[in-house]
């Protein structure tokens, strides 16, 4: 089990520290027999680096080679496997396998994920597109490792016509001023610049 201290950041993605916000939750991360393994086979293994590692390799093949049917099995794949450890909790900052993800990291993660499952697994046209710039800019938000120190709602990129990522921008969190929470998705906008 991962123990939280009371002054940490809370594993929610609040921006609160856990004593003002979840102590009263009951929170157990499930242990990961998969973890487990690639830990005993390899003693650098850490969460964060292993899906960094996965996502720079299916970029990189995405932008090279294109869509084809083993990439697309890869990348649902990782959908299945964030989907997986994010909502057992295994990927938050601080794990017993090594380094995870902020908050605002694991957002963009659950949205990374999601929008592979609705393009590959649930056909959306429009999730399919965005797939190319969606992956260029996990990939390069993830290695510059996203910050907490402002709050982060999400992130507009902006692609080419052929959907090439150009430029990407993170937009700030809007805190509600009646109850000081934040907001908890990671909203996503891409924009296409004809040139």
């Amino acid at each position: 089990m991962l123990k939280i201290g009371r002054n940490d950041p809370c594993f929610c993605g609040s921006g609160k520290k856990y004593k003002k916000c979840c102590i009263e939750k009951e929170f157990a991360v499930i242990d990961s027999a998969k973890f487990a393994s690639l830990k005993k086979a390899d003693p650098a293994f850490a969460p964060r680096t292993h899906y960094v590692d996965r996502i720079n390799d299916l970029n990189g093949r995405l932008q090279a080679e294109g869509r084809s049917e083993g990439l697309d099995a890869d990348l649902m794949a990782l959908a299945g496997d964030l989907l997986e450890d994010l909502e057992s909790g295994r990927l938050h900052a601080s794990t017993r396998y090594g380094e995870g993800f902020r908050p605002s990291e694991r957002r963009l993660l659950e949205e990374l994920a999601n929008r592979v499952w609705g393009g590959l697994i649930l056909g959306g046209f429009q999730e399919r597109d965005v797939l190319r710039p969606l992956l260029a800019f996990a990939s390069a938000a993830l290695g510059e490792e996203i910050g907490e120190e402002a709050p982060i709602a999400g992130a507009v990129l902006t692609t080419d016509e052929a959907g090439g990522l150009l430029h990407w921008t993170l937009t700030p969190a809007v805190e509600n001023t009646e109850n000081g929470s934040k907001a908890g998705g990671f909203e996503l906008t891409v924009e296409t610049r004809g040139d």
